[in-house]
């Protein structure tokens, strides 16, 4: 490392000796870089603490296509051939070296390793467990408080290590292992009876954060997504109209299309959701019935339909239940009123109404294969059905206004009611000229008084209304009134 990325104060001699000193006096067994660079840091920059230290820690870091992130498990190297495998723990980055990736890891014991560490802590042999030396299956890992840092490099590739609470019965796939056991202080317990706080606080946080629980947080995440599509759905669903009659008709696939469709690979597409118009013969009587295409089905023997034969038949949900039908039961007339109230099964509209935009897309797609003219009835029928729909919804609009304009007027009458109880005594009668006493054998006055009784309604509804047409019609109607006054008085 150059001398000009050291804090200030430091050489790379000064460095190197302190080194050199550090690892001569610790053990090899439990030093570490995070271990050294306290040291370091404590012998050379007393009082300048954290300048050695990690500074950045990251949830995710990339090393050649894949991306690691903290409770990844993986396998490092280690120069033999097995590798070792870990859980990372954390990923971060040093001061003086931005460049380099390092990780924190916990790691799992393989069955030799657990007999090695025991001997290394001073066991006088190997391992025991349930009164017998212990054993491990092949993809089986023991569970441990190992957690030491380590460069990026000895990360080889992901894997995946499922924590259990008993022995599994297998059914794991490659670069999959499985733990139900682990190792602390020369002996080991199952992780659902480990004895110590420190181990079931591990185990407890590695769950959290395993492949089954990874999968679970997807599961839940993907339940989530479709409890919304659902419910958006129904919030379409609920907002849009009924089907009408003619969108019922606009859904109807006739036999001369299912010719054409039936020669497709876009059949099946097209044919579900569909609605047909079938006909049946009863006691020598010709009827027609309409059905919703549910499934596409072989038929049990090839039939004509046409100048060809075909073994294709149609599933349909009809108001009596399910049935087959053949393609050469199809009419192409579209159903009448009568039929269509008898076709009881509910439909979706908002699915309908996409299904009918993917027909007359698919129609697009194929136009070489269908009629120029039968094209554009298609197309204007749809046209002329969305004309409507925005007709109704105007009208709804329209309605709601006159509603809230209805509600606000009552709310206004409520008010000046409430006003005028408010204001104690008994107001003038806006008809007090029909008591006007006639006297002297001369009517003109009574009417003077009826035209002012006038023109002071109309005033009070100038002033008070809060809609704009009848406040004008009222200034009108008093201009009217003062110009009969005025007429009476002359």
């Amino acid at each position: 490392m150059a001398a000009e990325n050291w804090p200030a104060g430091l050489t790379d001699e000064s460095v190197n000796a302190a080194i050199d000193r550090l690892l001569r006096r610790e053990d090899w067994d439990t030093i570490s870089v995070k271990v050294v660079l306290r040291m370091l840091e404590t012998e050379l920059l007393p009082g300048a603490d954290g300048s050695l230290r990690a500074h950045k820690k990251f949830v995710k870091a990339a090393k050649g296509e894949e991306t690691y992130e903290v409770g990844q498990d993986c396998y490092l190297e280690n120069g033999a051939d097995v590798p070792y495998v870990a859980r990372l723990q954390e990923i971060f980055v040093y001061s003086f070296a931005s460049s380099e990736v390092y990780f924190n890891a916990r790691w799992y014991y393989r069955e030799g390793d657990v007999h090695e560490y025991a001997k290394m802590a001073g066991a006088s042999g190997k391992v025991k467990y349930e009164g017998g030396t212990l054993t491990a299956a092949p993809s089986e890992l023991f569970f441990s408080l190992h957690f030491d840092e380590n460069h990026s490099d000895c990360v080889l590739r992901p894997c995946a290590v499922h924590l259990l609470d008993e022995r599994p019965d297998g059914g794991f796939g490659p670069h999959e292992f499985f733990a139900w056991r682990a190792y602390e202080k020369k002996a080991v317990y199952p992780l659902e009876a480990l004895p110590t706080k420190k181990l079931r606080d591990a185990y407890a946080t590695e769950a959290k954060r395993g492949p089954a629980a990874k999968a679970a947080a997807a599961r839940e995440a993907s339940e989530k997504e479709r409890r919304k599509r659902e419910a958006t759905e129904a919030r379409e669903t609920a907002r849009e109209t009924a089907l009408s009659a003619d969108e019922l008709r606009a859904l109807v696939m006739p036999r001369r299309h299912a010719e054409v469709w039936i020669e497709t690979r876009a059949f099946n597409r097209v044919a579900v959701d569909s609605l047909v118009r079938c006909v049946q013969r009863l006691n020598g009587q010709k009827s027609f019935y309409v059905g919703l295409v549910i499934a596409t089905k072989r038929a049990p023997r090839p039939y004509r339909l046409g100048k060809k034969l075909v073994e294709m038949s149609l599933q349909l949900r009809t108001s009596v239940g399910t049935r087959l039908a053949g393609l050469d039961t199809l009419s192409n007339d579209a159903p009448s009123e009568a039929e269509l109230q008898r076709f009881k099964v509910p439909l979706n509209p908002v699915h309908m109404r996409k299904h009918m935009r993917k027909v007359q897309a698919a129609m697009s797609e194929h136009a070489e294969k269908f009629d120029e003219q039968d094209l554009l009835r298609r197309a204007e029928e749809e046209e002329r059905l969305r004309r409507a729909r925005e007709a109704e919804e105007e009208a709804e609009r329209a309605a709601d206004e006159e509603r809230e304009r209805k509600g606000r007027e009552r709310e206004e009458m409520r008010r000046r009611a409430a006003d005028k109880a408010a204001g104690g005594g008994a107001a003038e009668p806006e008809q007090w000229w029909l008591s006007y006493n006639v006297t002297r054998g001369d009517a003109s006055g009574r009417e003077v008084a009826k035209w002012r009784a006038r023109l002071l309604r109309f005033e009070k509804i100038a002033k008070a209304t809060v809609a704009g047409g009848e406040r004008e019609n009222a200034l009108r109607s008093m201009q009217v009134d003062q110009a009969a006054d005025e007429a009476e008085e002359a």
